[in-house]
């Protein structure tokens, strides 16, 4: 079919008189209500465009901003930015292994979509700092939900927002369930494939491929020996050991979390292991506890983590690398394109400018709808 089907095309039209590269006032409404609405620019919006004033007046682009931030349509835009910068589209491809996650349902699976819409809402809503990716004092959950992750008091099927004890593992992004669901397999984890996934879709690190001809790793099916102990083998290869130091200590913080997001000290296995007299549904459990948990790890920098706790709390105290990745994860979204080398002195100054509201998720989305990058073919 027609490529114009399918995509938003920016024709010769769209640039600015000027000839430098600017969007004129009609392209930059339709950028901006696809990025907020997911649809076609709104009356208020187009007539907004034909006085000239949008490209021109950044307190007449403001006020736009804040107008769609409370349109009807804006859930789309938390809903397909967060799906597409957590990767939660590819959760129904991570069923869960019914033998070792017997308690596991579609209900609770939906809770944990919402727990991650609903969540992205309250931090763009408030303005609440960046930090609150990685560490929050609160979370947004169900009766389900607080079943699944052990918090009391919760009623009803309803999710709402929920003050979170101090010593709680929950509060952020990468303790909610939707994230540790489509970071696994259903059956096991790997701190490989965790570790890649906060590098690059929370601190916006990229992660090379595996070097040519190096074997990936696998588990030990039967549960007598965890990733990590393959893994501490696996980083005796040289050419693996420079990516490994680097990807490796996010996963291994994650491994207090199974595949469908609940809390464990020791793994389970269908193989060798502990058997337990626990019933879910009214049936007794088939797996077994295999080993224990080793949630410690080490930063190539030499900072060191006892357990999941410590390393969210490492990663808040770089909220600037927080807020440059999340900005680049709106611009991508936004644009519809990859963010390159030229790009980073303006994604600098994006996350400049919301340093005053400790980087706060609104003000940061400000800056990307004022910034260059945005406002330009």
């Amino acid at each position: 079919c027609s490529p114009a089907f399918l995509y938003l095309q920016d024709s010769a039209s769209a640039i600015s008189s000027a000839n430098d590269g600017q969007l004129n006032d009609f392209a930059l409404a339709t950028r901006l209500s696809y990025f907020l609405t997911r649809t076609a620019p709104d009356e208020e919006l187009l007539m907004t465009a034909a006085k000239g004033t949008l490209s021109t007046d950044p307190a007449v682009l403001t006020a736009q901003v804040e107008r769609l931030l409370h349109h009807p349509h804006h859930q789309r835009f938390v809903d397909d930015f967060t799906d597409a910068w957590l990767n939660l589209r590819d959760l129904e491809f991570t069923n869960p292994d019914g033998a070792l996650f017997p308690e596991f349902d579609r209900f609770l699976q939906w809770s944990m979509v919402q727990e991650t819409h609903q969540f992205l809402e309250a931090l763009t809503n408030e303005n609440l700092a960046i930090t609150n990716v990685v560490r929050s004092d609160f979370g947004m959950f169900n009766n389900r939900l607080g079943m699944h992750y052990g918090i009391d008091g919760i009623e009803g099927p309803e999710l709402r927002r929920v003050a979170l004890r101090a010593d709680s593992v929950r509060g952020g992004f990468l303790s909610q369930g939707s994230v540790l669901k489509v970071s696994a397999n259903g059956t096991n984890t790997s701190p490989v494939v965790r570790g890649v996934y906060v590098m690059e879709r929370i601190l916006g690190h990229q992660s090379p491929p595996p070097p040519a001809g190096v074997p990936g790793v696998e588990p030990d099916i039967r549960g007598a020996s965890t990733l990590r102990e393959i893994l501490d083998r696996h980083r005796s290869v040289e050419s693996c050991r420079s990516c490994h130091q680097v990807i490796d200590p996010p996963g291994f913080a994650m491994e207090s979390f199974n595949p469908i997001g609940g809390w464990r000290d020791r793994f389970r296995s269908l193989g060798e292991g502990e058997r337990i007299d626990t019933e879910i549904n009214g049936q007794r459990v088939r797996y077994r506890l295999g080993p224990p948990v080793d949630a410690t790890g080490v930063f190539p920098d030499g900072r060191t983590f006892q357990g999941f706790r410590e390393f969210r709390d490492l990663l808040a105290e770089d909220e600037t690398t927080l807020a440059r990745a999340f900005a680049t994860k709106l611009l991508i979204f936004a644009t519809g394109r990859d963010m390159g080398f030229s790009d980073r002195a303006e994604i600098d100054r994006i996350v400049s400018n919301t340093q005053h509201s400790g980087y706060g998720v609104r003000d940061l989305l400000h800056a990307v709808v004022q910034s260059e990058i945005f406002r330009h073919r």
